[in-house]
C-alpha cells in the first residue's frame, strides 16, 4: 500500500482531473488489515496516509462509506466535481487515449463531505484550507476518475466480463451481501426472493459463461 502525505492528498484532490478520495478516520491494525481484504476484493486502490493510522480510498464513495460504518469511523469526502467528455468521437478516444479537447458537462468546483461514526452528515474535520504542496509522488500513481469502454457487438471481451463481476460483487458488498470464498465475489444477501435469485443466477451465468472460477 502506498503512503502518501495527507497536504500532498489534499491538494491533488482538488485539482480538475482527479479522483475522489474517502478519508477514514485512525483505524487499528486489525480494522487496517480487514480495509485492505475488502479492497483487495473488490479490486479498489487504497493509499496510507502518511504518519497516521488513516487510509484513503480512491473513488468508490460508497464502498468507503460502508467501510467507515462498518468500522465506525468519520469519513470525509473530497472532489473536484467536473464531469467532462471527450470531443472527439469516443471509440477513438477509447482506442487511442486521445482527444483534441473537452467538453464541459458540469463544473460545481471542489465539494467536501463529511460524515460522523454511524454515516451521517457533519461539519468537516480535516482541514483542507491548506497551502499547496507538490503531488509528484501521488501523480505518478496515474490515479484517473473514469474509464472509457466500447463494447463491440460480437466480439467476446473477458477482460470486460470480469470488470461487470467486479462491478456486481461491489453492488452486493455495499447492500450487505455474503462472501463466497470459492468464487471471490459477493452474492446477494438472500437468493429466495425474485430478485435475489435473478442476481444470484446472473452472477453464476457471468462465471460460467467466461470460464471463470473465482475473481
Amino acid at each position: 500500500m502506498e503512503s502518501i502525505a495527507l497536504d500532498e492528498i489534499i491538494c491533488f484532490s482538488k485539482k480538475a482531473d482527479s479522483p475522489p478520495f474517502t478519508i477514514l478516520d485512525e483505524l487499528t491494525e486489525d480494522e487496517l488489515k480487514y480495509v485492505e481484504t475488502i479492497a483487495d476484493r473488490l479490486r479498489i486502490n487504497i493509499i496510507k496516509i502518511k504518519d497516521t493510522n488513516m487510509v484513503a480510498v480512491v473513488n468508490n464513495k460508497d464502498i468507503a462509506l460502508k467501510l467507515a460504518r462498518e468500522l465506525k469511523k468519520k469519513s470525509q469526502y473530497m472532489f473536484y466535481d467536473l464531469i467532462k467528455r471527450p470531443s472527439s468521437n469516443l471509440v477513438m478516444y477509447a482506442m487511442t487515449g486521445y482527444t483534441p479537447s473537452w467538453i464541459i458537462l458540469r463544473n460545481n468546483g471542489y465539494v467536501i463531505e463529511a460524515y460522523d461514526e454511524e454515516g451521517k452528515i457533519t461539519d468537516k474535520w480535516i482541514n483542507t484550507d491548506i497551502e499547496e504542496v507538490s503531488t509528484e509522488i501521488i501523480s505518478k500513481l496515474n490515479l484517473k476518475s473514469y474509464i472509457v469502454i466500447v463494447k463491440i457487438r460480437g466480439v467476446g471481451n473477458s477482460r470486460r466480463s470480469n470488470r461487470v463481476i467486479v462491478e456486481l460483487s461491489r453492488y452486493h458488498y455495499i447492500n450487505d451481501g455474503i462472501f463466497n470464498e470459492e468464487r471471490q465475489c459477493y452474492y446477494p444477501k438472500e437468493n429466495k426472493s425474485n430478485k435475489g435469485l435473478a442476481d444470484y443466477n446472473r452472477l453464476e451465468k457471468l462465471f460460467k459463461r467466461w470460464g471463470f472460477k473465482s475473481l
